[in-house]
Parts: structure tokens; sequence; C-alpha cells
């Protein structure tokens, strides 16, 4: 089993506090998203880490919830969403299994430095899985990174993310709806990270 799967691996990073892509807050992207699309309902947060998107989208009266199988990261999601009155389902399982309880549940699924961290031989499980959850006419919104290193061939996490990869892997249930660079991305990330939003047919 590749080490990304299990979950000990995800909580020795967070207990060593090992976690250079936890931007500390939300993603502006998703700010700035969140001004003019805000009354999205049932949204699912993939491997949610500490949280801070999906509070963000707990802003905007959504039904957020936010899954990882890292009970550490969860800790910290619980702790802040209680300190800001944030209403938030948790949900500490692998994400995997969701389509199980969560079969035609979401208007959308977000996501945003989950897809690099799972195994890569996984990846079109994961979009199995979003397809099944999603409901119908449901959108798939990602900021997808790191564009800038090899897909096969480095060592992650995080891996490699192609968007052909995911164009060829989706193209039987999504339709793409957007694809393109931000303005709003942090300095950091500019240029290696796109926005990809998929509707599901």
């Amino acid at each position: 089993m590749n080490k990304v799967s299990n979950p000990k691996f995800w909580n020795d990073r967070y207990l060593d506090e090992n976690t250079k892509w936890d931007l500390g807050g939300p993603t502006p992207i998703l700010s700035h998203y969140l001004k003019t699309k805000n009354n999205i309902g049932r949204v699912c947060v993939l491997g949610c880490g500490k949280g801070h998107d999906a509070i963000e989208f707990s802003k905007y009266q959504n039904d957020v919830h936010a899954v990882d199988f890292s009970e550490e990261a969860l800790k910290d999601l619980k702790q802040r969403a209680s300190n800001e009155n944030a209403k938030i389902n948790i949900h500490n399982k692998d994400i995997f299994f969701l389509p199980n309880s969560h079969e035609d549940f979401f208007d959308m699924v977000y996501e945003y430095t989950c897809y690099c961290a799972i195994d890569p031989d996984r990846r079109a499980d994961y979009f199995s899985m979003v397809h099944s959850i999603l409901k119908k006419n449901g959108l798939f919104f990602g900021i997808m990174i790191p564009l800038d290193k090899d897909v096969y061939n480095d060592e992650g996490p995080p891996f490699g993310v192609s968007i052909k990869q995911i164009e060829e892997l989706t193209a039987n249930y999504f339709d793409i709806v957007e694809n393109q660079f931000s303005k709003y991305s942090i300095e950091p990330r500019k240029g290696r990270e796109k926005i990809l939003v998929l509707k599901k047919k």
C-alpha cells in the first residue's frame, strides 16, 4: 500500500507540523468565487485538512461536509469551527468510502490539495467516487495543483497533476465547464494551479 493511503502518514505530518500545503486560511481563489456564487447548497470538501476552505463555505450558509481520514487534522478543524461558530458536518473517513453513505448527495464537490496527495494509481477511482456522490448536474470545483511536476516520474506527495489526464479520466461522465488559471492564486502558486470545474452528466 502506498504510504499516502495510510492515515498514520498524514497524522504524523500534522503532528510534526510538516504541512506546507496549508495556507493558514482559505485560498483567495475560493474567497473570490464565493462572493458571487455563494448559495451552492450541499458541499463536500475532500481531504479538508484543517478546514480553512470548509469554514469559508460555511460562512455563506452552505451545508458543508468536510472529509478527512486524519484525526489530527480534524482536531484542529473542530476547534476552529467552534471558535468561529461555523456549522460544519465533519467526517473522519476515507474519501473513497463516501459512495457507501452519500450517493447522489452533493450539489458540489470541492477539491484543493487532496487529489495531488492520493496514490496516483487511484485517480480513476477518485473521479468515479466524485461522480457517485454528486447529484445529477452537480459540480466538481477543483483547484488542481501542482501542474509543474511530472505525473509519472516525480515522487510525492504532492504528486504531479495533468489536466489532460483528468480530461481523459472524466470524459465519459463529466462536461468541462471551466479550465483556466486564476489571477487570485497566491504568488508561489501562480502558473502552478488551475481552476477546473466539471459538471456531472
